[in-house]
């Protein structure tokens, strides 16, 4: 889980009752999780829910390029193929180096198989036929499609993602949202399942799910948030991480009815794990375990477990300031 946490003063109390504190705790903890899953340096669990994902979600470390420069590792992805038609690419949200190395990937994809739609965390499935409308009107305007898009420039760090979005709009290919909107997801943390959107919920309910899956995600979002998550927040944060991989995983499949002839997902490591998230759901409706591949973006000192991905890469990590300082004074 990936984004920078909040400010919080003091971690507030689990009883029941909110103190104004816990209350201004609540809603910062919240802001901060539509941006994404946690610290950049978080850990991955070790996967107690292997057992619940597909068998290439084992025990066993997948194939690893490990490199020393960012030029390398931009190098081995753009080399590397792939022929399954549902690949999703993780990343540690402010490491400059995957995002470079992801589009140089894409480019290489795209010009195998121009019917390639990629579909972006860090946007709003409601954004879609807004972005449409404005890569038609202006074509090759990057202003026009992050306005469309309603790019949250700030909370991404823009331009850390500008070489993904060049890529995509450079070959032409389909450009879609997988997010919720970022109300929905507050209303899913406040109300649960009367908030979910219909398409989701009922995708939701066919996706085997298992109590180790659950514990897995609770653990991640504690971890991702220095521990300073209430735990009575930790269940509605559960749904709306459920929500959002479920969105994403509803974005791919649509790419997919609709002609596409690989769908590519360009997000937090958190949502491409094969054990807890998007894939769960890709194979909840139909999908074989062999037409997904999961690559973990990762750094070379201090990456936890790469369990719960088909391969994974490793960079440098960029300087930054300690992700949990806030929350240790």
């Amino acid at each position: 889980m990936n984004v920078a946490p909040l400010r919080l003063l003091t971690r507030a109390p689990s009883h029941t009752r909110a103190t104004p504190l816990t209350r201004l705790a609540a809603a910062s903890l919240l802001a901060a999780s539509m941006m994404g899953c946690g610290s950049p340096t978080s850990p991955t669990s070790s996967s107690a829910a292997a057992s619940a994902a597909s068998p290439a979600a084992s025990s066993a470390e997948p194939p690893v390029v490990s490199t020393k420069d960012s030029t390398a590792v931009a190098a081995t992805s753009a080399h590397h193929s792939t022929l399954a038609p549902f690949v999703l690419l993780g990343e540690l949200h402010d490491n400059p180096t995957h995002h470079r190395a992801r589009a140089d990937q894409l480019r290489d994809w795209l010009q195998q198989e121009p019917r390639t739609v990629v579909v972006f965390e860090q946007i709003s499935r409601s954004r879609d036929a807004a972005i449409a409308q404005a890569r038609q009107a202006q074509p090759g305007d990057l202003d026009a499609l992050l306005q469309a898009a309603q790019f949250d420039r700030q909370g991404w760090r823009w331009p850390l993602h500008q070489p993904l979005i060049e890529a995509v709009m450079q070959s032409g290919a389909a450009l879609r949202g997988g997010n919720l909107d970022r109300d929905q997801v507050r209303r899913i943390v406040r109300e649960g399942d009367a908030a979910w959107p219909g398409d989701l919920l009922g995708l939701r309910d066919r996706t085997p799910w298992a109590d180790s899956q659950q514990q897995v995600l609770r653990q991640d979002i504690q971890e991702g948030h220095c521990g300073a998550m209430p735990d009575a927040m930790l269940p509605g944060m559960v749904q709306a991480q459920r929500a959002r991989d479920a969105a994403m995983a509803q974005a791919m499949l649509a790419a997919r009815a609709d002609g596409a002839k690989r769908v590519v997902l360009i997000a937090g490591n958190g949502h491409v794990r094969r054990d807890v998230a998007v894939p769960v759901y890709l194979q909840a409706a139909g999908v074989a375990a062999k037409d997904i591949e999961a690559v973990g973006y990762l750094e070379t000192a201090g990456s936890p477990s790469a369990v719960g991905f088909d391969r994974i890469e490793r960079a440098p990590a960029p300087s930054r300031e300690d992700p949990c300082a806030a929350f240790k004074r």
